[in-house]
């Protein structure tokens, strides 16, 4: 705006003696101006020449001016942050979690010891070698995404469509998960007598960042529940829906074992 009214002042300046030339040029029948005219014109070409040198030290100042404050701006301008860099480990309340799982059943102590038999005879709260020797043929370790796992050959044949599937879809998810553990052959903690899918290799405990999550306070991180929908479709059960819960723990569900026998997927020796 002063940048403005600053070249306007100078074009009203000016704007007479360029008159005066011009009429002394095309409008004036004398050859040469006379003594007076001269010294008058160049007394207004003096005066033109200060007012023009202050109008132009005037618009350097403002440039200066309008340069420093520029540079100030930018200077306190607040850094971009990427919002996805803290909200998968966001630790937030389990909405209608004894729901999660609708359209799959838990596969419980009982029904899978009805299937495959104990996965060993002494039983104890300490992870121990498998010895029920159908289920040990079955029992491999391998990189599945971003986890290295050891779990009976369908369950990570399954489970490495679910991150086949996260990898597409929540790549900025998959570069964050981690395991807590897969083959555990052991009792459910807690109990004398239930025993632990992770006996049977058949569950993974998952987290984000290696942030292991709290049992039973009916809370996760935001990861995991985006996580637990992949699972959801691929047949397995989420941990959340427990009467204690336990959302790192993705298990595969009774559903999906059946498949599994109908598709001759589990040894017919296992099967009853």
């Amino acid at each position: 705006m002063k940048l403005a009214s600053i070249l306007l002042a100078i074009a009203i300046i000016t704007a007479p003696a360029g008159w005066y030339l011009a009429n002394m040029l095309f409008f004036t029948t004398q050859k040469f101006a006379d003594a007076g005219e001269v010294a008058d014109l160049q007394e207004q070409l003096t005066a033109l020449t200060i007012d023009f040198n202050n109008l132009q030290q005037q618009m350097v100042q403002l440039s200066e001016r309008g340069a420093s404050v520029e540079t100030t701006t930018y200077s306190t301008a607040p850094e971009a942050t990427d919002g996805l860099s803290d909200i998968f480990a966001q630790v937030v309340l389990i909405a209608d979690r004894r729901n999660v799982n609708e359209g799959l059943t838990n596969s419980s102590s009982s029904y899978l010891t009805g299937i495959f038999g104990p996965p060993r005879e002494d039983l104890s709260q300490e992870c121990q070698p498998m010895t029920n020797p159908i289920l040990k043929d079955m029992v491999v370790t391998r990189d599945v995404g971003p986890v290295r796992v050891t779990m009976l050959e369908p369950a990570i044949i399954s489970l490495q469509q679910v991150f086949r599937n996260v990898q597409v879809f929540e790549p900025e998810l998959y570069d964050r998960l981690s395991s807590a553990g897969s083959l555990c052959v052991r009792l459910i903690r807690g109990s004398e007598t239930a025993v632990s899918t992770h006996a049977y290799g058949l569950s993974v405990d998952l987290n984000i960042d290696g942030q292991l999550d709290v049992l039973g306070d009916d809370r996760t991180q935001l990861g995991l529940t985006i996580l637990a929908e992949f699972f959801n479709k691929e047949g397995w059960y989420w941990g959340a829906g427990f009467s204690r819960e336990d959302s790192m723990h993705f298990q595969v569900s009774r559903e999906k074992i059946e498949t599994w026998r109908r598709l001759g997927q589990i040894p017919n020796g296992i099967a009853q």
